[in-house]
């Protein structure tokens, strides 16, 4: 199984204790809420990679033609949004990279483009996953699909998130083709001035709700907001912003069930405090559980 340190390197993500009064991005009151409870923010840099800045140079001084690099990276930028990378630093075949999609959806001399099954998930969970022959491999979700898809609830323990959707699709791929993954970065293609991806989630593992609070500056610059929400073997639970219900599920016993959106920012001012609430109900179950994440793209003051 190939090895994945890219948000390890990055962040330790959700590791860390929501107790604080006062963090870099955000304030959480409820000190009593720990790291076995689930607590904990994670924060990505996003970085935006090599070949799209070759790109724009080639692009300003009217040139043509171009390198390998630059094959397929217009389509990228016309239809992904949060995405992944790396470069393995080997010459790929892409042969063997269209034995892992489930479906190709593009395919050239330099690089392929298709969408890649995750264990457990269903079809609409795909992540579309860009190789070129170079070695540059990008996974990504649509420009009109929020953030918070990339979590990755069914690997999640409620201590520490340790990759997400797109991290596990390149994965798969870097072991279809027989290549090391060493390192992966992110970019969202949407926001190219944004430079942090924040992560903020939350567990419930009992009959009831648990809350945190969370406010962030005035001088950051929010160009996504988005939500996920999960919960499994209970008899419903429910995720709310301040009064106001975001999501809300139903019995679902024996199975799990996922959702996510995007948040207006007058569901989530900025300079103010809101308070994050989510709502498990156990019924006579034992074994019920219940996630959720608030997931903002912005750039840092």
């Amino acid at each position: 199984m190939t090895k994945r340190l890219g948000l390890k390197v990055l962040a330790i993500f959700i590791a860390l204790v929501i107790v604080a009064s006062s963090v870099v991005m955000y304030s959480v009151t409820d000190v009593k809420k720990g790291i076995n409870e689930g607590g904990g923010k994670g924060v990505i840099s996003l970085v935006a990679p090599p070949f799209v800045e070759v790109v724009g140079a080639s692009e300003a001084a009217g040139g043509g033609g171009g390198g390998a690099q630059r094959a397929g990276t217009t389509f990228l930028e016309e239809e992904a949004g949060i995405s992944a990378y790396t470069n393995v630093g080997q010459e790929i075949d892409l042969e063997k990279a269209k034995d892992v999609y489930r479906t190709i959806e593009h395919e050239t001399e330099n690089y392929t483009i298709g969408s890649v099954e995750l264990p457990g998930y269903p079809e609409t969970e795909d992540v579309h996953v860009y190789v070129h022959k170079d070695g540059w491999i990008v996974g990504y979700y649509l420009n009109d699909e929020p953030v918070a898809k990339i979590i990755d609830w069914l690997d999640y323990s409620g201590a520490e998130i340790t990759s997400t959707k797109l991290e596990d699709a390149i994965a798969k791929m870097c072991d279809g083709v027989g290549a090391p993954l060493i390192d992966t970065k992110y970019y969202d293609f949407r926001a190219p001035n944004a430079n942090r991806l924040m992560i903020i989630a939350d567990a419930q593992w009992t009959d009831g709700t648990d809350t945190f609070d969370i406010k962030i500056p005035s001088d950051f610059t929010v160009y996504k907001r988005s939500w996920s929400h999960f919960t499994r073997n209970s008899d419903g639970s429910n995720m709310k912003i301040d009064e106001n219900t975001i999501n809300s599920f139903g019995r679902c016993r024996d199975y799990w069930v996922t959702k996510y959106g995007t948040l207006t920012p007058t569901l989530l001012k900025q300079d103010m405090f809101h308070t994050v609430s989510l709502r498990l109900y156990e019924g006579y179950w034992t074994t019920g559980e219940a996630f959720h994440a608030i997931v903002l793209v912005y750039q840092e003051a």
